[in-house]
């Protein structure tokens, strides 16, 4: 694999982040720029504001170009929302040559064949994963590629969005600069997937609950692969909520109150400006726990609720991961084994992205890697080309009318 530049921009509720890197032989060599931005105009990973969102996205974009900014050549988004829903299904053709060998034109049969199923009027396939393969009804097989058989049969993972939130995705992309075409797009929990969760814990079984602000993405894995995916209208900010009114505070008092104070188990002894600021709002450790622990074990709950099976691990992630004691009380609540999921395959030199709030930002750079490999690990349905068709798929240079924004060198066009 020749080294490729990649952008990344993951469009979350609570924040935009935009993670420019250059990858090569499978595998992220250096990054080149992060960037983020408050997100305004998006309420549980659905844009309801096109004009603030868009300025959001552009700002993250500025934000992570450098002075020495290198030409794009491939750009992946994630996004996020309760609208995302997931199924399995299983299809069949018959190879038809003589000597029954299986080849790519039996493979792209089979995924064209799920690519051209109807989701109904309002949905739109996003990321279409193949799970495994059968010849002669012979089940298990993950690579078919020069096996013979008469029949071949693949049982894929569908990923799916409502399609008029993913028009306005596409339309706010498109007034910030930013040039995606159908295979751009990449659910958040499947990027944070792939970030944080290791072959053994996939073949295991695990769940991985990615707790944003104002979503929680699921995926399950069993036997090697994705099983589930679903999206929760709750995350982090529903914490917040219950603090503010709990104490009649204003929501950003409370914020900051979660974030330097709290902890799902109390400390004994609790550091002088956590105990300043908890004395301001006339709160006791012991009750800003309980607060806190009463909203994320709902949270945690819910997500197992949603799991088709119960999983060996779960791997909690997303920026209310950060929160003190997460996996313990998780391992407690749940009875499953539990840890934080921070981004894996990272450069020895990289600072800040060792985060579990940059999971889904460097899901995607691991993402951009399969595609330009041409490993065939992810296949994107053809139902988005129809609102990106109009946009340049080309994707060497971000731009837009006014103003113009560029993944360059300065002063270059990046044509």
């Amino acid at each position: 694999m020749a080294a490729v530049n990649i952008a990344c921009i993951d469009i979350g509720s609570s924040k935009v982040c935009t993670i420019v890197a250059k990858v090569n032989d499978g595998r992220i060599a250096e990054v080149f720029g992060v960037g983020q931005a408050a997100s305004r105009g998006v309420q549980k990973g659905v844009i309801v504001d096109i004009e603030d969102a868009t300025r959001a996205v552009r700002e993250s974009v500025e934000n992570a170009q450098g002075n020495a900014m290198p030409k794009v050549g491939s750009i992946l988004v994630g996004f996020s929302g309760k609208h995302i829903t997931s199924a399995n299904t299983v299809v069949t053709v018959d190879n038809r040559r003589t000597d029954h060998l299986i080849t790519e034109a039996a493979i792209r049969e089979v995924r064209r064949k799920i690519a051209s199923a109807s989701l109904g009027e309002d949905r739109v396939e996003v990321n279409i994963i193949d799970r495994q393969y059968a010849i002669d009804r012979v089940a298990g097989v993950r690579n078919p590629l020069g096996m013979h058989g008469l029949r071949l049969d693949v049982e894929a993972h569908v990923i799916s969005a409502d399609i008029g939130c993913m028009r306005s995705l596409v339309a706010c992309l498109d007034r910030a600069g930013v040039s995606v075409s159908s295979d751009s797009f990449v659910a958040n929990p499947l990027a944070s997937s792939e970030a944080v969760l290791e072959p053994e814990d996939k073949e295991r079984g695990a769940i991985v609950a990615e707790i944003g602000g104002g979503t929680t993405g699921i995926a399950v894995f069993k036997d090697g692969s994705i099983c589930h995916t679903a999206v929760l209208p709750v995350g982090g900010r529903q914490v917040t909520s219950d603090l503010a009114m709990a104490l009649s505070i204003p929501f950003s008092a409370a914020e900051e109150l979660k974030v330097r104070c709290g902890n799902l188990y109390p400390e004994e002894k609790v550091p002088p400006t956590s105990l300043e600021m908890m004395e301001r709002y006339k709160i006791s450790a012991d009750r800003l726990s309980y607060i806190i622990a009463a909203r994320v074990e709902e949270i945690l709950r819910m997500v197992l609720a949603k799991a088709p099976y119960v999983p060996d691990v779960m791997v909690v992630t997303g920026g209310s991961a950060n929160l003190p004691g997460i996996a313990q009380f998780a391992q407690e609540v749940l009875g499953l084994q539990t840890r934080v999921g921070k981004p894996l395959c990272l450069p020895k030199d990289t600072k800040g992205l060792d985060d579990p709030a940059y999971a889904a930002g460097v899901g995607l750079l691991l993402w951009g890697i399969e595609r330009e490999s041409g490993r065939g690990v992810a296949l994107w349905g053809d139902g988005l080309k129809s609102f990106t068709s109009g946009f340049r798929s080309t994707l060497v240079t971000v731009w837009s009318r006014r103003p113009r924004v560029v993944f360059g060198p300065p002063g270059s066009s990046g044509d």
